[in-house]
Order: structure tokens, then sequence, then C-alpha cells
């Protein structure tokens, strides 16, 4: 499939034809390498400023601007035939988004065919290239490349590329940690909550807000597309009711072993023959589990109680760790020495009706936290945050503890975990102790464990929610700071300025603008079990569509491949539709109606231009659960461009991407 850029240089190519100009030494620039293209000048003026086409020298020139304009040189390119302005917006498109050497031609895709005497142009995504479905499958790195809101996912319904990229992410600030005064890394992450956290009253929910955003900041100076999911640990496959028969924690968090683990141990544990090795592939290999104990009990059960002392199960460790960076050997959920969490603490795994009632109280005060001279903790601060705490760190059913510890020790105290003094987190050799209880059951300790982060996210996710239902119930004291840093409770009351919101799950079907789109129909689009199981809003939204010329409707089919501009809206896939505003003729001279290029996002205070391209949101919930409770697994989604007149107006609407989306 041909990329844009291999498509700039065709159309650069066929308009300078036999031209013999060599543009004062530059030769035919575009035809260099793309690095030599990309630094390119004629005349001192640069050809191209990568994500910035109203700056760079090759649109002024194709466009006949000064000083292209005739007064000092002619009109790109010299000796050539003129470029048709809609390959010029081609190659300003390709400039804007970065200049990618690997980004596919989509409008290659697009199949014409004949219904009722019309020709419709429809876009059918079946056969997408690995360059469109990378992007498809992370929509974030769409999110990122577009400036758009990021999205935090419900972690159970991402799919294994976006669990790779968190994996990889963690890594990398992992690898920070041989540096101790390096801030960035994880351990200095870490060590925030240690010494600044916030609980028991008002500052609890904005603190964590707050760190929750710069640490997901952290990881996207990594991974730009890379943010923070959320776990609901309320939905069924967790049996909140019945927890100890559900599946504990997330599967992106429990330890496996994969082929490279088993590689590895054949080399660093010298006592394991290929017999061993072969037992732990065939009754181990890619199987999860929830914690070290129900890990080692099998490698016991396979090959002996050897390999999982000492030496050797410091080698096993190692070899968890590695496979999943989200594993965390110091974690033993719901893990209570025979007891159940109610038992030893007098906590009950959260409900959705715990939930439920939580969501229902009006005041900050009972959902979040009194102020000083109010104190209380708030409910959401002790069930669920608390319980979530003890349920993933439990205790360790094979701890001994010294004699001298056990003197020192009345009645089985909750609180050893505090000790810590003297420990160097994420140093492999802390790793491998055999630790009375997990860190999460201690605030000193909780935030080195990576099961941390999704259980705060959805705090944060809750109180974003009934933030909707109660905008005007807040902190009491907004001039707080937050320290360590400067922000104010009052900055952390809208999390659309931290560039995220909430969705279960997304996905995106990259389109591109190039081409008018009169009838868009999606490949089917695979919903995931859990998402299938429940939630709230189901929404199509159409990203990046600029100003439209007329006035249309846009209406939304899903799994109606066929519908067009006569199909009732009484059909049972009709989902709903939008009505978009047309711009009209442009009164005003050249390049009036443009949107200007702003200069720089610290010092161009212009509000945007009003046709600014922009995104759109269609309500699909009800035809989507409709659809989904009578046995679809997958959705289709048909976008149908109805004019004034109510036909089908076919080359209309642009727009850069659609994608569906879930949120709790």
């Amino acid at each position: 499939m041909t990329t844009r850029y291999e498509q700039v240089k065709e159309i650069l190519d066929k308009a300078a034809a036999s031209s013999t100009a060599n543009y004062e030494g530059a030769g035919t620039f575009w035809q260099n390498s793309l690095a030599e293209f990309l630094t390119s000048t004629v005349g001192g003026v640069r050809m191209v400023e990568s994500g910035n086409s109203k700056a760079s020298g090759l649109i002024r020139g194709l466009r006949g601007d000064t000083p292209f304009d005739g007064s000092r040189y002619p009109a790109l390119p010299w000796g050539g035939t003129t470029v048709a302005a809609a390959d010029v917006d081609f190659i300003a498109e390709w400039i804007d988004d970065g200049c990618r050497e690997d980004d596919v031609v989509l409008a290659e895709i697009a199949v014409p065919l004949t219904r009722q005497s019309r020709m419709l142009q429809i876009l059918d995504v079946t056969n997408l290239e690995e360059a469109v479905r990378e992007i498809t499958e992370t929509p974030n790195e769409y999110n990122y490349q577009h400036g758009e809101t990021k999205q935090r996912m419900n972690i159970d319904c991402m799919s294994p590329p976006q669990i790779g990229r968190l994996r990889d992410a963690f890594r990398e600030l992992y690898a920070l940690n041989k540096w101790p005064e390096d801030r960035r890394s994880y351990n200095n992450m870490a060590l925030i909550h240690q010494n600044h956290c916030q609980h028991g009253w008002e500052r609890f929910l904005p603190w964590h807000r707050i760190y929750l955003y710069e640490f997901e900041q952290a990881l996207q100076d990594h991974s730009p597309d890379v943010t923070m999911p959320y776990w609901d640990w309320t939905m069924p496959e967790y049996c909140p009711e019945n927890p100890t028969t559900g599946s504990i924690i997330p599967a992106s968090f429990k330890a496996f072993i994969t082929e490279d683990s088993l590689a590895f141990l054949v080399k660093a544990v010298p006592a394991l023959p290929e017999a061993d090795a072969d037992a732990l592939r065939n009754g181990m290999l890619d199987v999860l589990y929830s914690s070290p104990t129900l890990f080692f009990a099998k490698v016991k059960s396979l090959i002996g109680e050897q390999y999982t002392k000492g030496e050797h199960r410091d080698r096993f460790i190692d070899a968890l760790l590695d496979a999943n960076a989200l594993w965390y050997p110091l974690r033993y959920p719901a893990e209570f020495k025979g007891k159940t969490i109610q038992q030893k603490f007098h906590y009950h795994y959260p409900t959705a009706n715990d939930i439920a009632e939580i969501m229902s109280l009006r005041t900050f005060r009972d959902f979040g936290g009194g102020s000083l001279y109010n104190d209380s903790f708030g409910f959401i601060d002790q069930n669920p945050h608390n319980t979530m705490h003890i349920w993933t760190g439990g205790y360790n059913p094979d701890y001994v503890a010294p004699p001298t510890l056990q003197a020192q020790v009345r009645g089985g105290e909750r609180n050893r975990a505090a000790r810590v003094a003297g420990r160097r987190f994420h140093a492999r050799s802390d790793m491998y102790v055999n630790a009375d209880n997990g860190d999460m059951l201690s605030n000193l300790t909780a935030s080195y464990d990576p099961v941390f982060w999704p259980i705060h996210a959805n705090v944060d996710r809750l109180w974003a929610e009934w933030q909707e239902l109660h905008p005007n119930s807040n902190p009491a004291d907004l001039d707080a700071v937050l320290t360590p840093w400067s922000y104010t409770a009052a900055d952390t009351l809208d999390i659309a300025k931290f560039g995220y919101e909430y969705v279960k799950s997304t996905h995106l079907i990259p389109v591109g603008l190039q081409t008018p789109v009169g009838r868009f129909v999606s490949k089917p689009v695979s919903i995931p079990e859990p998402v299938r199981a429940g939630f709230r809003v189901a929404e199509v939204r159409l990203h990046r569509v600029p100003q439209l010329p007329r006035s249309c409707f846009i209406r939304v089919f899903l799994n109606l491949a066929d519908a067009n501009a006569d199909t009732s809206i009484e059909d049972p896939h009709y989902a709903g539709y939008l009505a978009v505003f047309g711009h009209g003729e442009c009164y005003g001279g050249p390049g009036h109606c443009e949107v200007p290029q702003r200069r720089s996002r610290m010092y161009d205070l212009r509000p945007r231009s009003h046709n600014t391209p922009r995104n759109h949101r269609v309500n699909v919930t009800t035809t989507t659960k409709r659809l989904l409770d009578g046995g679809a697994s997958s959705l289709e989604i048909t976008l149908v461009v109805v004019g004034a007149d109510y036909c089908e107006d076919n080359d209309l609407l642009r727009l850069d991407g659609v994608s569906l989306n879930f949120l709790d």
C-alpha cells in the first residue's frame, strides 16, 4: 500500500515533469532522503516545517504565496505545471501530521459502487494493513498525535498491545532506579506517597488526582500514548458478593512465565534439568497466578520444593518480574492466613451496591471527606479505598517471624509493614524478601506496588462521575496547596484540564481527510466480553471534522451496512444522528476562512478560530444495548450523510476518524 510520503513525491514528480530546475542547488529536493527533504532550503526558505504547513516554504511555493508570487521567485515547481489545490492540501495535511514516512494513504481503500443510480463512496476498512491496525489497537496514539483528550480505559477491556505499552512504560521508570537522585525514577515517584500522601479528610481526592497525573506524565515522557487505566473491582468477574471465588486482581497484574522465562531459568538455575523445564512448560506456560503463594505452590508440585527456596526462588522471581512489569512479589491478594478479609479486618469487599450508595451521597464532606474544622473520612476513602489496599496487600501465608520480632509484636499487629527503614525498594534484593504482608497494606509502601495506580484511577473516576452529578459540591478549602507540588485543590476540579477522560473501552477507525465520505461503513468492531456484560453509555464519535460548506444530517446505523438516505429512522438498527450547520460561501479574501496556525501555546493568546476542526458525539446506547442483548458480539458503524434536500450528499463530509466508545 502506498504511503502518504510516497504519494507526496509522486505529486511533485508529476508536476515537475521534465523541468531541469535545480532550485538554487537544492535539486529535486523532495527525492532526497526524508531527513534531507525536511531540512532542504530554497533561497534561504525552509521547504518543510514538520507539523506546520503554514510556515513551510513548499506549501507557500505551491500556492504562489510570498516569496514565490513572482516578486522574488515564481511559484513552485519551476518550469513545471501547477499542482492542483486538492493535492496541495494533501501535502499540507501530511506536513501537519508530522511528515511520517510510513503513513498509509487511506484513500486507496475507497470502493466506488452504484446504488439507486448515484455514485456513492464507501470507505470499507476490512482490509486495513498493519500500519493502520496498530493505530486502531492503540487509540491514545491517535489522540496524542492530534492533540485530543486521552482516554483512561478499564484495564480489563484493554487489548494486549495496549497492556504491552503500559508494561514497557513501567519498565522505563524502573530502569531509572539505578540513579537514586533521579526524581523521574519509579522509586522517587513512589516516595512522594510515602512522604506526602493525604488521607482521612478533604484533600484525599484532590491530592491523589494530582499524584496520578504526575505519575502518568512520567510514563508519557517515555510513551506519549500511554495513560493510567482503572480497575473496576465491582465487575462480575470479580464476584464482589463472594470475591475469593472471582478473579482476585486484573489478569494483567498476575504472574506468568513464558518461553523466554524458561530459557532464562535453564541458564540461571544450574540445577534445573531439561526435564523439569519441560514439566514447567507443560504445566505452567502462560497460566496466570494472582500471588507468589499460588505460583510457588505449583512449582513445588511439578518439580519439587527445592526450587521454591533460596537462590532458586530468587531466579524465579527474576523471571516473573521480567515477564510482567506489572506483577509484584510483595503482594498476597485475598490471602489472610486462613481468614476472610471481613474476619481479619472487619472490612468487606466493595460491591456495586456499596458504590451506588456512595455515589448517592450529596455533600463532598460525606463523599470525599471533611475539612480541618469539620474533620472526617469520606466514605469513598474508607470502603472501597482502604479495603482495596488491604485486599491486594494481604498476608504471606509462608512467613515465619524471627524470634526477636515475635517477642516484640503482640497479637499480630497489622502495621508491621510500616517498618521499612533501610529497604531499597525495587532493588532486586528487596524483591526476594519473604515478607510478612504485602506492601499495599501500608501507606508507607503501597505505591511501590504497580496495582496501587489502577486502584486510585478508579477512585478518581468515581469522583469524576460524582462531580457530574454534583457540580457545585467541592472541598471547603479550594486554596489549599497540594504539596509537594504547587497545584491547589481548585486546580483539580476539572479532569478535562488535565487532558484525560474515562472510558470503559474505545475502538478507533482512522479515515483521513483527503477524500469526502458520502457513506462510511466500518469493519466489524469486536466488543470485549466485559463491555458486553454492562456499560452505562455508548457513543459514536466523529473526529476532526472540518467546517463544512453546506448543512447536513449525519445518521448513524449499527450493523446495517446498506443503510442509505431512504432507510427509515424507525429501523431497529438506527442509532441516532447529528446536525451540522454549514459554513456557506466565504465572503472574504484569500485565506479568510483558513484556520490560523497557532504560533505558540504560551505566547499566542488568541482564541481558537471558529473554523477549527471539531469532534462530534452521537449517543447510541439504546441501539447498542439492544443489539448486544440480542446476541451480537461485534458492531459495524454506518454513517449516512443526508443533505438539505433529504438525499445523500456524497462529496461533503470529511473526517479524520471514527470511534466507538463505552463508558461505565
